[in-house]
């Protein structure tokens, strides 16, 4: 979801913006963007036997770049 369609969303009138509603909006938007970097990054996770043992560095990458700042607009 982009702030664009969450502002959407929000505010279907074309009355003025509270101050309230902005911060309500961003609260929301920024909510959605740290659900999808943790879904993506549980999804991205190097995985595998109990035996396995991945390096910091391997999980680092993996969580770090699951989900992409590009996807937020």
């Amino acid at each position: 979801m982009t702030a664009e369609e969450q502002l959407i969303k929000m505010h279907m009138t074309n009355d003025p913006f509270e101050y309230e509603d902005i911060v309500k909006v961003m609260i929301e938007f920024a909510r959605y963007h740290v659900k999808e970097a943790l879904k993506a990054a549980l999804e991205d996770s190097p995985t595998g036997s109990s035996t396995d043992i991945h390096s910091y560095e391997d999980m680092k990458d993996a969580i770090l770049n699951a989900y992409p700042l590009e996807k937020i607009k």
